[in-house]
């Protein structure tokens, strides 16, 4: 980790042209890393807003770009690259070395971290796991081939065993988020988003299809249910070490293909 000094983080976040909220999980994520004073700079940095994906946002000579996206997509796999001109996960451009990292979202321990999440609220909620179902909810996609992480973050939790359903639902594919009472029969549900930002999906969308006007809460009496509606992922500080780890880990497949 000692190189990371000399160099610098792009934190990159959808964001919104209407929605400042949109971007608030992002910038969170930004300041604590930057106050740990591991890189020489750590920016943050949005899709749809200012200040806008740039590598001009710094000036070392290493970059680090991390997607602070919920999983793999269109965006991460196509259009953040493009933007930037990159080649692949290392790129050379002119004396800077950019290295281009998973996104956050697809972090092989998400799901460990979302399974913490929802017993630790089974546990505040006097609430039995075993009878309750987890719908894990994701943004989808209508045209492009959408991201699997949300179906392997279900696989998982399933193979925890802790719940009595797990199950996936989707705001732009099917199934529908707005069908949730046909896609689990359990009579407690946690409805668990994997959203990083909290814009317009996580503050308008979601919350009435659980008799809520928040984004989050609960306990609420919806569709003959017991349901509560989590934050988003993007708002618990572990996420923090989720972006680290997926640093170092295209650090370690840098130096793999150096043959180190």
């Amino acid at each position: 980790m000692d190189h990371w000094r000399e160099a610098a983080l792009l934190l990159v976040g959808h964001g919104s042209s209407r929605r400042s909220s949109a971007r608030e999980a992002t910038a969170r994520l930004a300041d604590i890393i930057r106050e740990r004073h591991l890189f020489a700079e750590v920016r943050d940095c949005y899709w749809r807003e200012p200040p806008f994906l740039s590598l001009d946002l710094v000036s070392a000579r290493r970059v680090y770009v991390v997607p602070n996206f919920a999983g793999e997509g269109v965006f991460t796999r196509v259009l953040l690259p493009e933007k930037l001109g990159l080649s692949g996960p290392r790129t050379r451009l002119g004396d800077r070395t950019v290295v281009y990292c998973q996104p956050v979202g697809s972090h092989p321990r998400l799901a460990d971290l979302l399974h913490r999440r929802l017993l630790d609220r089974c546990h505040d909620e006097g609430i039995d796991a075993g009878g309750a179902a987890v719908l894990v909810i994701a943004h989808g996609s209508r045209s492009a081939e959408p991201s699997r992480t949300p179906l392997e973050v279900a696989a998982r939790l399933r193979r925890f065993g802790s719940f009595a359903e797990v199950a996936t639902a989707f705001i732009e594919q099917p199934p529908f988020v707005a069908d949730w009472p046909g896609l689990v029969a359990s009579p407690v549900v946690f409805a668990a988003p994997l959203l990083i930002s909290e814009g317009m999906h996580a503050r308008e969308d979601l919350p009435p299809l659980f008799g809520l006007s928040e984004p989050s809460g609960g306990p609420v009496g919806v569709a003959g249910r017991t349901a509560w509606l989590l934050p988003g992922i993007g708002r618990d500080p572990e996420v923090v070490s989720l972006i680290l780890e997926q640093i170092a880990a295209a650090d370690d497949r840098d130096d793999s293909a150096a043959g180190k």
